[in-house]
């Protein structure tokens, strides 16, 4: 069955309708099959890309505007770092920390029997540095000393106190204990040492 110009004039115009609606729809159905579709596909993959592109720019925006508030709280946790690190003695300074120890056992009150560091326990940037100490005193005098390591620039927690064998001191008629502690202190680890 051929189509020609006469039977398609010929055709109620209710067919001559649903015929141009069935050849638009090919049309349609061909370009989107062909073009749109594919085009479709690509837009709405770089509209995705666009979504989260600008939502990455929106946020180093964020962060480029606050750059100067953070470039303060570095700064300000930095000078927090430098003092910290300037109550953390270092390897040369244990020495003369381990003197002012046994002065300030002597100056409370106390007889210092010895006061020697232990072996460093390594930690990120810093290494702990127990103490043994051992002293013969009461309990004001421990309390006097404990007061005066406290007040010490450096940062030193004194722990697992001991006190025992009480004995009367026949001149003053006080009791003596003998008190042993860990004193800890910290010392800076310098990068690449």
């Amino acid at each position: 069955m051929a189509v020609d110009a006469e039977t398609v004039a010929n055709l109620s115009p209710a067919k001559k309708a649903l015929l141009i609606l069935v050849i638009a729809g090919v049309i349609v159905g061909l370009y989107w099959y062909s073009f749109y579709r594919g085009k479709a596909e690509i837009y709405n993959r770089l509209k995705t890309e666009y979504s989260n592109k600008q939502a990455k720019l929106n946020e180093n925006q964020a962060i480029a505007r606050n750059l100067p508030r953070f470039k303060e709280e570095v700064e300000k946790l930095n000078l927090q770092l430098t003092r910290v690190v300037q109550e953390l003695p270092n390897k040369r300074e244990i020495p003369n920390l381990l003197e002012t120890l046994s002065n300030l056992g002597s100056i409370n009150g106390l007889q210092v029997v010895y006061v020697r560091p232990m072996s460093d326990v390594n930690r990120d940037f810093f290494a702990e540095v127990p103490i043994q100490i051992k002293v013969k005193g009461g309990y004001h005098e421990l309390g006097m000393f404990l007061d005066a390591v406290s007040k010490l620039p450096r940062i030193i927690n004194v722990g697992n106190i001991t006190m025992g064998h009480p004995v009367e001191d026949e001149e003053t008629g006080s009791m003596v204990l003998d008190i042993s502690a860990i004193a800890t202190t910290y010392r800076y680890i310098e990068k690449g040492g």
